[in-house]
C-alpha cells in the first residue's frame, strides 16, 4: 500500500513539472540582458528554464558539501554505538563470569565510546573479575578523579580497601562518600560499619543522628540502631564497673527491642538494688518465655544468691512456668537446687530432662562431686560437657561459632550483635555475612 502511494505520488510530481514546462514553452516574449557590453537574448521560457537548473544545481552542490561535513560525525556516531554495544556485552560477560571476554570487550570499549566514565567502569568490573587488583584500583581511582563519577569510584575503592584489610583507608573513603552524598544510605552504611567494627560506639552515634537528618536512614531505623549502640555501650559500661549507666543503657534499649535476649542480662549484671534486681528479674523472665536458654539462667541464678536455699527452687519453678515443658526449664530447677544444695531435687530435675546436652553434662558433673563425692564420675561428665570444646552459651547467627559470653562483636568475624543464646539440640547455621546496620530495604 505504502509503495503504491509513493509510485503515484511520484507520478503526480512529475506530472506537474511536465505541465509547468509545457506551460512555460507556450509563453511569448524574450529577453535580454546587458552585461558588461555584451549582449544576451534568449526567449523567457530558456531563461526561466536556465534559473531552475541553476537553483537545482546550487542544492544538489550544497547537499554534497553537508554530507561530506558530516560525514566524521557519522563515522564518530557508528563507533559510538558499536562501543556502547561493546559495554553492553562486556557488563553480561560481567555478570557471566567471564573474565576473559569482558577484558577484551572492555578494551574495544575503552577505544570506541568518547566517554571515559563507562570504559572505565567497565575495565573496573573487568580487572576485579579477572583477579587484576592493581587494574581495578586505577581504574576506580580514575573514576573517583572525575566529579560525575566519584561517589562510584570511592565506592569501588572502598571495596578494595575493606577487602585488603586497609580499615583506615576505607574509614577514609566512606568519609569521602559521605561528604559527596550526605544522603545516600550506602556511604551511611559504609561508614557506620567501620565505625562499629573499630568498637567507636560514640563516633558511629553521631554518624547515624547525621544520617538520620539526612534522610539516609529512616527514624525506625535509627532508633533500631541506636538501641543496639546502647547495649554496646552498657557493656563498656559494665566493664568499667559503672552500674547505674549500664543500667540506664540497657532500660533504654529494652524499650526498643523488647525481643532482644540481651537487655535482661545486662539489666541482671547492672543491678545493684532491690528494686532493680527485682526489675531484672522480670524482665529475664519474659525472656524466658520467648525463648529459654542457659545464659539466661544463669543471669537469674546469680540474682538469687541471697535467697533463702529452702524457697530457691520454687522460686525457680515459678520463673520458669511460662516454659514448664521445656528440658532448659528442668534443667533451671535443677541448677537451683544444686545451688540450694538440693542433691535429691537436683537429681529428680535432671532425670525429668531429656536430650539435655552439654548444660545438662555440666550440671550432672556438680551433682556428682557435691552431692555423690565421686570425683571420677564428675571427671567423666565434664568431658562429655567439654567435647567439641569449651562452653559456648551464645552463638553468632553469621559465622556459626559459639562464645561463653555475650559480646557487641563477634571475636570470630567481628560481626556487630550477632550473638544468640544457644538453644539445646540447636546446631550452627551456615556462614553468612554480616547482615547491614540498616535495615535491608534502606540500602541503595
Amino acid at each position: 500500500m505504502m509503495r503504491l502511494l509513493r509510485t503515484g505520488l511520484t507520478i503526480a510530481i512529475l506530472m506537474v513539472l511536465a505541465g509547468l514546462a509545457a506551460w512555460l514553452a507556450d509563453q511569448p516574449g524574450r529577453v535580454q540582458i546587458n552585461w558588461f557590453g555584451y549582449l544576451v537574448e534568449t526567449p523567457a521560457p530558456v531563461l526561466a528554464l536556465l534559473v531552475i537548473l541553476l537553483a537545482v544545481a546550487v542544492f544538489v552542490v550544497a547537499w554534497i558539501i553537508a554530507w561530506a561535513a558530516a560525514l566524521p560525525q557519522r563515522r564518530r556516531l557508528k563507533r559510538q554505538a558499536k562501543g556502547y554495544a561493546n559495554f553492553a556485552a562486556g557488563m553480561v560477560a560481567v555478570a557471566a563470569g567471564e573474565p576473559d571476554r569482558a577484558m577484551k570487550l572492555a578494551a574495544r570499549a575503552t577505544q570506541q565510546l568518547d566517554d571515559p566514565a563507562l570504559a572505565r567502569l567497565l575495565a573496573a568490573h573487568a580487572a576485579q573479575l579477572g583477579g587484576d587488583e592493581d587494574g581495578a584500583r586505577k581504574a576506580f581511582t580514575a573514576l573517583a578523579a572525575d566529579p560525575g563519577t566519584a561517589f562510584l569510584g570511592l565506592r569501588g575503592l572502598l571495596a578494595d580497601a575493606r577487602q585488603r584489610g586497609d580499615r583506615a583507608a576505607a574509614l577514609d573513603l566512606a568519609g569521602r562518600a559521605s561528604v559527596l552524598r550526605p544522603a545516600s544510605p550506602f556511604a551511611a552504611e559504609a561508614e557506620l560499619r567501620l565505625m562499629v567494627e573499630a568498637g567507636n560506639w560514640l563516633a558511629a552515634r553521631r554518624r547515624l543522628e547525621v544520617a538520620r537528618k539526612k534522610k539516609a536512614v529512616s527514624k525506625d531505623g535509627a532508633q533500631q540502631l541506636g538501641a543496639r549502640l546502647d547495649l554496646a555501650e552498657a557493656q563498656a559500661e559494665l566493664v568499667q564497673g559503672h552500674l547505674q549507666p549500664a543500667r540506664k543503657l540497657a532500660e533504654q534499649a529494652a524499650k526498643q527491642l523488647p525481643e532482644h535476649p540481651v537487655p535482661p542480662l545486662l539489666l541482671a549484671r547492672a543491678a545493684d538494688t532491690p528494686a532493680s534486681r527485682d526489675a531484672a528479674a522480670k524482665a529475664l523472665r519474659r525472656a524466658w518465655a520467648r525463648q529459654p536458654a542457659e545464659a539466661l539462667a544463669e543471669a537469674w541464678l546469680a540474682l538469687q544468691q541471697d535467697l533463702p536455699a529452702d524457697t530457691l527452687v520454687q522460686r525457680a519453678r515459678d520463673f520458669a512456668a511460662d516454659q514448664s515443658q521445656a528440658t532448659e526449664s528442668q534443667l533451671l530447677i535443677a541448677a537451683a537446687a544444686l545451688q540450694a544444695h538440693d542433691y535429691a531435687g537436683a537429681r529428680s530435675a535432671l532425670a525429668a530432662a531429656d536430650h539435655a546436652g552439654r548444660w545438662g553434662a555440666r550440671l550432672m558433673a556438680r551433682l556428682a562431686e557435691e552431692g555423690d563425692g565421686d570425683a571420677a564420675v564428675a571427671d567423666t561428665w565434664r568431658a562429655k560437657a567439654s567435647y567439641g570444646g569449651d562452653v559456648a552459651l551464645w552463638q553468632c547467627g553469621a559465622c556459626g561459632i559459639g562464645q561463653a559470653d555475650w559480646m557487641p562483636l563477634c571475636p570470630s568475624c567481628g560481626g556487630f550483635d550477632t550473638l544468640d543464646p544457644t538453644a539445646l539440640g540447636e546446631t550452627a547455621p551456615l556462614a553468612q555475612p554480616p547482615r547491614p546496620l540498616l535495615p535491608a530495604a534502606e540500602i541503595r
